[in-house]
């Protein structure tokens, strides 16, 4: 049997069977209380930190009452508030 070598994901949500990660298990604990405590949550930090995947990650964890929605800000930067608030229903009705 094969074994693959891991390596350290550069860009995009890693996959931890290719990658390199760091369990998150305590922050993500921590984010889903937030979230039933019903808290305003921000995750900023700098590019190809792990965001994106610390938030599907924790996304994995709620139970099937919630409705996350992931908004990338930049997408919508050069377009009305009207067209931002079409996508965004269009993205729920997703």
């Amino acid at each position: 049997m094969e074994t693959r070598t891991r390596t350290f994901g550069t860009r995009g949500p890693v996959n931890p069977a290719c990658n390199y990660v760091v369990p998150r298990t305590e922050e993500i604990a921590d984010l889903g209380r937030r979230i039933k405590d019903g808290r305003y949550i921000v995750i900023f930090a700098p590019r190809q930190t792990g965001k994106t995947t610390f938030f599907r990650w924790a996304l994995d964890t709620l139970d099937e009452t919630y409705l996350p929605i992931q908004l990338d800000f930049e997408a919508y930067k050069n377009i009305s508030q009207e067209e931002f608030y079409a996508c965004l229903k269009e993205d729920i009705r997703q």
